[in-house]
């Protein structure tokens, strides 16, 4: 899968519709989902144009520190070898806030390279391009946003004029819109400039929380690139009004969680719902990509929640899932289908924290059903009511069990690859050791005076 490339022209005509840009930044998303790259000048940009970037291909085995992470093998044993990328036609685009100084564009690597995520979930798209069908993706994202500490670290303090109290949620109400207007502006003002597809906003039910929601997608690697990107038309309009945007999945052990819900359906050459019902019965493709999707939840649960902190989300009587259910009009399931029929069916997976990365997420969705299509799995009875009450194979909600499932897993070895499911597991793993041998001030609260 190869995306096409920045031309000479496209370049040319950028820099002479934006005169006031003076740094542009060149950014790939590491298996973190996270942005690396340079920031160059625009007298440079011909150049990178012309001959692409050279990065060493260790960025893609960066823990969220920043740390390269010789577990994987991808150090040492190969010399840390430089790959050459090259940027992705039409991502180039300004950050149209403040001054308007800055710009983007993001870059892939020239040649295919196992590791990069948009890769990755390439691969799966493939897989039903050969069957003559295509993928139809859109991400919702919920967020916090905070008032900007003069220190820099991170509080959650909420901007002025914002609930702080989480019993007292605010859920699909203006009020906080309001007062948070001109931020939201700024995002859709970027959204706009950049093509993102942004659709509706709400106001979330915790202090400050809000959710965007992006368009349906026929292009699956799109759809999550948008969502990314996104993520930080978000952070660059929350900095301009002296404010922070995170998307950590549990900021606060007393407030709603943040996820990340990916819809998706299957469409015909002609653009017709595969998954569309025939009469009165549920069509069995879907039943069976949904019985796909419950039979490998457990194995992708590590691409859903991909830290320490997204596994705090995993609590009852929070619309966050714990099962592998699935259920119409239900948002007490993971498998949610959404009112509406025809052209509209569609399965809204409602399991990943929104830290996680687009790519991965939505790559182990497409993994399970095609999963489900191809053994015609079924997806055994429709949840109903409260799904917590009722049984169902449980999903891995500690980190460490999440990912021995997915080392474990020959579905992930046969949809994701051998190499990639292995230096993932180890990527993670030693990012979960790491952070589970820190002491923290709960250490000492809880158990400093035991006797």
């Amino acid at each position: 899968m190869t995306l096409p490339r920045v031309t000479a022209d496209e370049a040319t005509a950028f820099l002479a519709a934006n005169p006031s840009v003076q740094w542009i930044d060149i950014i790939l998303f590491d298996l973190n989902g996270m942005p690396r790259g340079k920031r160059i000048r625009p007298a440079d940009l011909a150049g990178v144009v012309k001959s692409g970037l050279m990065l060493p291909a260790s960025v893609y085995v960066l823990d969220p520190r920043g740390n390269s992470i010789a577990e994987t093998g991808r150090l040492w044993e190969t010399g840390d070898y430089d790959i050459k990328f090259h940027l992705v036609a039409g991502t180039l685009q300004p950050v149209p806030v403040g001054a308007g100084t800055h710009a983007q564009a993001v870059m892939v690597p020239e040649d295919p390279y196992d590791l990069a995520p948009h890769l990755i979930l390439g691969a799966q798209v493939e897989r039903f391009k050969k069957a003559g069908q295509t993928p139809v993706v859109a991400v919702e994202l919920e967020f916090y946003v905070t008032k900007r500490r003069e220190d820099g670290t991170f509080g959650l303090e909420t901007p002025p004029g914002v609930c702080s109290d989480p019993d007292q949620p605010m859920t699909f109400m203006f009020e906080e819109m309001d007062t948070l207007g001109p931020f939201i502006d700024d995002i859709y003002r970027i959204a706009e400039k950049q093509g993102l597809p942004v659709d509706a906003v709400m106001q979330e039910s915790g202090p400050g929380q809000f959710e965007i929601n992006l368009k349906h997608c026929d292009d699956a690697v799109k759809a999550a690139q948008d969502g990314l990107l996104l993520k930080r038309a978000i952070k660059a309009a929350a900095r301009a009004h002296d404010l922070e945007a995170t998307f950590m999945a549990k900021p606060h052990h007393d407030w709603t969680g943040s996820g990340m819900h990916i819809h998706v359906s299957l469409v015909d050459a002609k653009g017709g719902n595969l998954f569309a019902a025939t009469g009165d019965k549920m069509n069995p493709m879907f039943l069976h990509a949904i019985g796909g999707l419950r039979a490998t939840m457990p194995d992708f649960m590590a691409f859903w929640a991909q830290s320490a902190n997204a596994y705090r989300r995993y609590v009852p009587e929070s619309y966050v899932p714990l099962a592998a259910q699935w259920g119409s009009n239900n948002r007490t399931v993971a498998l949610r289908i959404p009112f509406g029929s025809g052209a509209a069916t569609r399965i809204e997976h409602r399991v990943a924290g929104a830290d996680a990365n687009p790519y991965l997420v939505v790559a182990g969705i497409l993994a399970g059903i095609q999963h489900g299509i191809t053994n015609k799995i079924d997806p055994g009875p429709e949840a109903t009511g409260d799904a917590a009450t009722l049984d169902a194979p449980e999903l891995p909600i500690a980190w460490v069990n999440a990912l021995s499932a997915f080392k474990a897993s020959p579905v992930v070895r046969d949809y994701i690859g051998t190499d990639v499911q292995d230096v993932y597991y180890k990527l993670k793993t030693t990012e979960r050791v790491s952070f589970e041998r820190i002491v923290t001030s709960l250490d000492h609260a809880w158990y400093a005076q035991v006797a």
